[in-house]
C-alpha cells in the first residue's frame, strides 16, 4: 500500500489559489492548510495552534480545486477541507443542508423577504440581500439569436437543469429546452434530478452528496440513459465527479454516464449565429474555476460575441465559494471584488459579462455596478 502524501511546501499553489491572490494572506493558502492538517494529526512537531482555530482557519476555501491542478503530487485542498467539514459538522453546515434540501420553500421566500428589507445594509447583510434578488434576477434583453442544426437521429436526451435552473431561473431551463427542440432532440420523459452533489461535498456533507448521486443515476437509469445535457459548469463538473462505487461497481454503466454527459455550448457551436441591433459594445467571458480544459461555453460565446469579446481572462476566480457564503461571506465577497475589477478593466460602460456557470453568475450579478450587466450566456439567446 503506497505511503500517503506529503505536502512538501514548495508553494506552487499559491500561484493559482484565488484567496492568495485577492487577500496577499499566505495562511489561507492550501499549503499552509496541508501544513496545519500534518500539525493537528501530530506528523510535525507544533505547539501554539488550538484545534478550534485549525479547524477555523483550515475551512477557509472556496473549493475552485486550482491547486490539486497546480501541485506536483496534486494534492487537492477542497478534498482535504471536504474531509475537515465531515468530520466537524456544525452550525452553518446544518443552514446549508437546509437551503439546498429546501431550494422550492426556502428560495423565493428568502428572495420576497429581501426585497422588504432596507437598501442599505451593514455587511455581510447587504451582499446577502443583493445575492438573494440576483437569485431570482430577470434576464437582460436579449441580442443574439441562434438557429441551431439537427442533431443525433434517433438518440434520446435529458436535460439537467440544475438547483438554480430548477427553482429560480426557469427561463434559462425553458430557452435549453427551447433549444433542444430546435436540433430535432428527442426528450426522454423522466422524474426530476436532485442536486447534482457538488455543493453537498464541498461542504462535507458526504451522505447528502451519496444521496443525490444515487438519486441522479436512477433517474437517469430509468430514462433509459439518454444523453445528459447540462448548461452549468459546475453541475457538469460534479456529475463528471461521480466515482465507480456510485455505480456499484457496474465498470459499464459507469463509463456510459461518462460519455453520456454533454455540454449544452458543444451542440451549438455549428449553429447559424446572428447578432441583433442591440448587441453590446464590448463583451466579457468569465471562465469559471470548474470549466473543463475544452471549456464550449468560452467557444461558443466567442462564436456570439466575435470582434465584441475582449481578451478571456484565466486564473480569477468569482468567490462564490458555496458553503463560504454562510461561513466568511465578507472574504468571499473580496475574492469576487478583486476578480470583478479585473474582469471590467479597460471596459466601458455598458459592457457585458458571460459565464456559463449559475453560481458565477448570482455572484457577478450581486457584485457588478449598474453599468455592467452580468448574465448567462443563455441570456442573450432570443
Amino acid at each position: 500500500m503506497a505511503a500517503p502524501k506529503s505536502c512538501v511546501q514548495c508553494g506552487k499553489c499559491l500561484e493559482v489559489c484565488p484567496l492568495f491572490k485577492a487577500t496577499g494572506r499566505e495562511d489561507l493558502t492550501p499549503r499552509a492548510k496541508f501544513f496545519l492538517e500534518s500539525i493537528c494529526s501530530g506528523r510535525d512537531a507544533g505547539e501554539g495552534l488550538s484545534e478550534k482555530d485549525f479547524k477555523s482557519l483550515a475551512s477557509l476555501c472556496l473549493s475552485c480545486g486550482r491547486c490539486e491542478k497546480n501541485c506536483p503530487q496534486h494534492m487537492s485542498g477542497p478534498t482535504l477541507v471536504s474531509d475537515l467539514r465531515a468530520r466537524s459538522k456544525g452550525f452553518t453546515q446544518s443552514c446549508w443542508d437546509l437551503w439546498l434540501r429546501s431550494p422550492g420553500l426556502l428560495w423565493p421566500m428568502a428572495a420576497a423577504l429581501s426585497k422588504f428589507s432596507p437598501e442599505i445594509l451593514p455587511e455581510p447583510f447587504g451582499s446577502a440581500r443583493k445575492r438573494m434578488q440576483a437569485l431570482f434576477d430577470k434576464s437582460p434583453e436579449p441580442w443574439a439569436e441562434l438557429v441551431p442544426q439537427a442533431k443525433f437521429e434517433e438518440r434520446k436526451v435529458i436535460l439537467f437543469k440544475g438547483c438554480v435552473g430548477r427553482y429560480a431561473r426557469k427561463d434559462w431551463a425553458a430557452k435549453a429546452e427551447r433549444l433542444m427542440d430546435g436540433m430535432a432532440l428527442i426528450r426522454a420523459e423522466s422524474r426530476e434530478f436532485s442536486c447534482c452533489g457538488s455543493p453537498y461535498g464541498s461542504a462535507g456533507l458526504l451522505e447528502r452528496q451519496s444521496g443525490a448521486r444515487a438519486k441522479n443515476i436512477k433517474v437517469w437509469k430509468d430514462a433509459g440513459c439518454p444523453l445528459l445535457i447540462t448548461f452549468c459548469t459546475t453541475c457538469l463538473k460534479g456529475l463528471k465527479e461521480y466515482a465507480l462505487d456510485d455505480f456499484a461497481g457496474d465498470d459499464e454503466l459507469y463509463d456510459r454516464w461518462q460519455a453520456c454527459l454533454t455540454p449544452l455550448s458543444s451542440l451549438l457551436l455549428d449553429a447559424e449565429i446572428k447578432a441583433l441591433g442591440n448587441a453590446p459594445e464590448q463583451v466579457v467571458y468569465h471562465k469559471p474555476c470548474h470549466a473543463p480544459e475544452d471549456d464550449t461555453d468560452q467557444t461558443l460565446v466567442e462564436l456570439i460575441a466575435g470582434e465584441r469579446l475582449r481578451p478571456v481572462q484565466d486564473g480569477l476566480c468569482c468567490g462564490f465559494g458555496g458553503i463560504m457564503q454562510l461561513g466568511a461571506p465578507e472574504l468571499s465577497k473580496e475574492v469576487g471584488e478583486y476578480s470583478l475589477a479585473w474582469l471590467i478593466k479597460g471596459i466601458k460602460p455598458g459592457g457585458q459579462i458571460l459565464s456559463g456557470c449559475s453560481a458565477c453568475v448570482i455572484q457577478l450579478v450581486t457584485l457588478a455596478k449598474d453599468d455592467y450587466f452580468a448574465s448567462h450566456w443563455l441570456d442573450i439567446l432570443k
